[in-house]
């Protein structure tokens, strides 16, 4: 994911070596996320049946020819095809496997667990955005997005085949489940009760919570593909706006786990409401943002908001429909 959001990186470099138009550039990373969105569906389905290995092999294969591909790209069909579609198919492969399957795992401290394991997105993007524009200054462009792809191939694979969807499989049970158990003889909650797909997509919750992640995501990913180049516009120099970029990230790491494990003791609506409101103030205070400082303030405000309600989704989506279909329900809630 680190990788992903270096889109804003190379933002530029492809307006300016290829003369195309920053809507035209946009443009491919606006299907990504629709095919990608798409693609989580069929991933969190995929993973309920076959379990994260299989899913995780299929993204790391598509993101890593996705990657590859983009190196050699001449015309706008061939950014729109190899990002948007390949790329996007990893991508979609990506997400849902990992915290549909972290959400097998625990039941107590749920949002905890759940938001340590996506801090590693925050971690990427801190790391790897600054490490992209590094590459770019190094080489160029299209080697980088070479590296990239080797990058994901030998360090993600591997680690992907130690994934097992359920604790069962190592002869465990999850996290929690003995308390769970007790707790339901006094008061039964809507966590003990396992929805099917079906019966998930006739309830009000899964649509407001559809509602809302579509607010977040529009916010996030416009500011993700152009914060870099809305600031090199104000006159920050490149490196110097990548890491601004990339602080979005690191500073995400602390709301994903703070949020995540806050979300456990104060509910996951008073955690929403919180995650929405900082991001929300964030994009007002964008409008005016012209000083280096106010890059700064934006990134660690709306990061630690933008990454409080990571792991809200995937803990939600267990606590009120059980983690049977958890995959297939929490893909179309993404979508």
């Amino acid at each position: 994911w680190g990788f992903q959001y270096s889109y804003g990186v190379f933002f530029t470099e492809l307006c300016d070596d290829l003369s195309w138009t920053r809507t035209m550039v946009s443009g491919a990373f606006s299907l990504f996320m629709f095919w990608h969105s798409i693609m989580y569906l069929a991933a969190g389905s995929l993973n309920d049946r076959f379990g994260p290995r299989l899913t995780l092999a299929i993204s790391i294969i598509a993101l890593s020819a996705g990657y590859a591909l983009m190196s050699i790209i001449n015309a706008p069909w061939q950014l729109y095809i190899f990002y948007g579609i390949i790329i996007g198919t990893g991508g979609g492969f990506g997400f849902v496997p990992v915290t549909s399957t972290v959400s097998r795992w625990f039941i107590k401290k749920r949002g905890m667990a759940l938001g340590i394991s996506v801090a590693g997105i925050g971690l990427g993007t801190l790391a790897l955005v600054p490490f992209a524009q590094s590459l770019i200054s190094e080489f160029d462009w299209r080697i980088s997005y070479l590296i990239i792809a080797g990058i994901i191939l030998v360090i993600g694979f591997p680690i992907s085949r130690l994934m097992r969807l359920q604790p069962s499989e190592k002869g465990l049970l999850p996290d929690g489940v003995k308390e769970m158990v007790e707790e339901s003889k006094h008061n039964k909650s809507p966590s003990t009760d396992d929805f099917t797909f079906k019966q998930a997509i006739k309830t009000a919750p899964l649509w407001l919570l559809f509602a809302i992640n579509v607010c977040l995501t529009f916010t996030l990913q416009m500011v993700m593909v152009h914060l870099k180049a809305y600031a090199t516009d104000v006159g920050i120099a490149p490196m110097v706006a990548a890491t601004i970029l990339g602080l979005v990230g690191g500073v995400s790491i602390l709301g994903r786990i703070a949020m995540g494990s806050a979300s456990d003791k104060i509910g996951r609506k008073t955690s929403f409401l919180i995650a929405c409101l900082l991001q929300a103030v964030m994009m007002l205070w964008l409008l005016k943002a012209r000083q280096l400082w106010q890059f700064y303030l934006f990134s660690v405000v709306f990061g630690f908001g933008y990454g409080s309600w990571i792991p809200l989704f995937p803990a939600i989506t267990a606590d009120w429909f059980g983690t049977k279909s958890h995959g297939t329900i929490f893909g179309m809630m993404m979508l």
